[in-house]
């Protein structure tokens, strides 16, 4: 397995924020830096998941879903008088129903991931708008606007909460990966799914675990996404299939499982957001710039196509 980083993938981050420097020098003040770090953060969080998902040689579909199921449930319960501490607790219990069914729908059949999480997806959008009634306005508590806020703080210091956050679920993922016997079946499962057998690793727990874990940090993100507008989409999660997926890739995360990890995501995620805050500095819409990180995502794809999976190389 391999969870080295290496220093191509360290130095892209740099190299694309001096582009965007130059490009767009307004990012270097207090709050274009901050911006970029909270959209980041986002993304870093959604790409939790995703990042697991094809380390054990799978993909996850559901994410923008799961996005969109938090981003409207918790303005709209909110608005009922619901708790914050309630809403958390429901998205919670609903994250792990989705991350259970990922798990033991595609380990029971032998379904790809691919078709059970695009299945899951649209189930999670169709229930949520059927329990809304189409209803997706609301109000979004203060703290959950203040914590992505370029000018935000926390405890003091003028770090936007959401960029905190994003740094304890990066450190604790990285521990996991390379500290825990979790982390090391999730390397082994995508390196050879028969080996890993014979090793004692059960596929099912460990892709439940997988899928589960990219559900809760998939609906933190959509949490923490109704901080932006203060209002609620389920929708809002659509830019964040292609961007974790290239966030992936960009980082050098093996397509074909059993290679890489988080650490390289990471750096991922700040190449791509760094990208596509570039493509809004030349005025770049929305719809063009999924073509741009589409067209990044095939060439990658290409690229690190022609590496063996790690199961041919040992």
């Amino acid at each position: 397995m391999s969870i080295t980083t290496s220093p191509e993938v360290t130095s892209a981050p740099v190299a694309m924020f001096l582009v965007l420097a130059v490009a767009t020098p307004e990012v270097l003040s207090r709050s274009g830096i901050m911006s970029l770090l909270v959209l980041s953060a986002v993304l870093g969080i959604a790409a939790v998941g995703q990042t697991w998902a094809v380390m054990i040689g799978g993909i996850d579909l559901s994410i923008p879903a799961t996005i969109g199921m938090a981003n409207v449930l918790l303005p709209t319960l909110y608005a009922k008088g619901w708790g914050f501490g309630q809403i958390v607790l429901l998205v919670l219990v609903l994250s792990i129903a989705i991350g259970l069914a990922n798990g033991v729908l595609s380990s029971l059949f032998g379904l790809h991931p691919l078709v059970v999480s695009l299945g899951v997806a649209s189930i999670v959008t169709g229930g949520v708008l059927i329990s809304v009634d189409g209803n997706t306005g609301g109000d979004v508590p203060g703290f959950i606007t203040s914590s992505v806020s370029p000018n935000g703080s926390f405890l003091g210091f003028g770090i936007p909460a959401a960029v905190v956050v994003w740094v304890l679920v990066a450190a604790l993922v990285i521990v996991v990966e390379r500290r825990t016997v979790i982390g090391r079946q999730i390397y082994a499962l995508g390196s050879n799914v028969t080996a890993a057998r014979l090793a004692l690793v059960r596929p099912m727990l460990v892709r439940v675990v997988v899928y589960t874990v990219g559900a809760v940090c998939a609906s933190t993100a959509g949490l923490l996404l109704g901080g932006f507008s203060g209002g609620a989409s389920v929708d809002i999660g659509a830019p964040y299939l292609f961007s974790t997926i290239t966030a992936v890739v960009v980082g050098g995360t093996s397509l074909l499982g059993g290679a890489g990890g988080y650490a390289r995501t990471i750096a991922g995620v700040l190449v791509t957001t760094g990208f596509t805050t570039l493509l809004i500095g030349f005025s770049v819409g929305p719809n063009m710039q999924q073509v741009m990180l589409g067209i990044a995502i095939l060439v990658l794809i290409t690229v690190y196509g022609r590496d063996r999976h790690v199961a041919q190389r040992l």
